[in-house]
């Protein structure tokens, strides 16, 4: 509890304009050459990941399907550059995908965000349609198994999203239709919240792996999710969350991460039948990235040989 209030006390500091600038300095001056890359170049350095997953059943319609993925925006206070936002939106463009899946954390502290993120996210172009999610943040809530701190309306988010053509799949499930086949995508609350409802949504797992299911996308925000879905049936899980770490040190790796499974922090991995893809986000909470580049997904779905 003492070591959560003296988190939120240095959060509450940093959100100050004069603070963000005394730190920057700081970090610059005292590490000139580290400082300035950490600090200044690696936030920026946007990374595209192509990968090719395979997924059982997949129908022939859907083989290729393209899905890019982004994650993680903390758009707010201390992370909110435009110009930044509208060249990954055409990065992303550029890519042509069929479906943009995005997984949530897209503010912290501040919901005064809210309608002009909705507005240059409105920019995305995907042929099947722009779908997400919401992470931790989204409800206000920073600390797993502690209520909300902070003053963000998940509704709210949902409205402006809505608005904007963004179809957010609040423990929710659709069906995309290709002549006969169907892939399925559902989306669910986070599971530092009371929102997290997976057996809503979710059919169990076969019994028999030989059994007809339809090829489901799920995109959930935190990794750690995986241990409450073993019982459930998904294809590949779309997650965010842990910024791949954000600072990552030579041989020792991520000092401090915010999931139990450390392993899922970030890439792709496979769980038994199923596959997880975490992605390391765009944003950041402090202005730091070392050895953890912002990151934009680019899945092609291939039929399982």
């Amino acid at each position: 509890m003492k070591q959560i209030r003296l988190k939120e006390f240095f959060r509450t500091l940093y959100q100050k304009k004069p603070v963000q600038w005394i730190v920057s300095v700081f970090i610059v001056l005292f590490f000139p050459i580290i400082g300035l890359y950490v600090h200044v170049i690696e936030p920026r350095l946007v990374k595209i990941s192509h990968l090719k997953i395979p997924i059982r059943k997949l129908p022939r319609s859907f083989n290729l399907f393209r899905i890019v993925q982004i994650s993680d925006l903390h758009f707010g206070p201390t992370n909110d550059s435009v110009s930044f936002l509208k060249k990954c939106i055409d990065k992303i463009n550029g890519l042509k995908p069929d479906m943009v899946a995005l997984t949530g954390d897209y503010f912290q502290w501040d919901s005064t965000y809210i309608p002009s993120l909705a507005r240059m996210l409105a920019g995305l172009k995907a042929k099947r349609g722009l779908f997400a999610v919401l992470g931790n943040h989204d409800y206000g809530v920073c600390h797993k198994g502690h209520p909300a701190t902070d003053s963000i309306d998940h509704e709210e988010i949902i409205h402006h999203f809505e608005q904007s053509g963004i179809r957010v799949l609040h423990n929710e499930r659709i069906k995309m239709r290709k002549g006969g086949d169907f892939l399925e995508i559902i989306g669910v609350g986070d599971l530092w919240t009371s929102h997290f409802h997976p057996a809503r949504v979710l059919c169990k797992k076969p019994k028999n792996p030989g059994m007809d299911t339809v090829p489901t996308i799920l995109l959930c925000h935190n990794p750690d999710s995986v241990s409450e879905l073993e019982h459930l049936h998904f294809d590949l899980m779309l997650s965010g969350h842990v910024h791949g770490g954000q600072i990552s040190f030579p041989f020792i790796g991520p000092l401090a991460v915010p999931v139990e499974k450390r392993h899922l922090r970030r890439g792709l991995h496979r769980l038994s039948e199923k596959w997880l893809y975490v992605n390391r986000g765009l944003g950041y909470i402090f202005k730091a990235r070392l050895l953890s580049k912002p990151e934009i997904t680019c899945l092609d779905l291939v039929g399982e040989a």
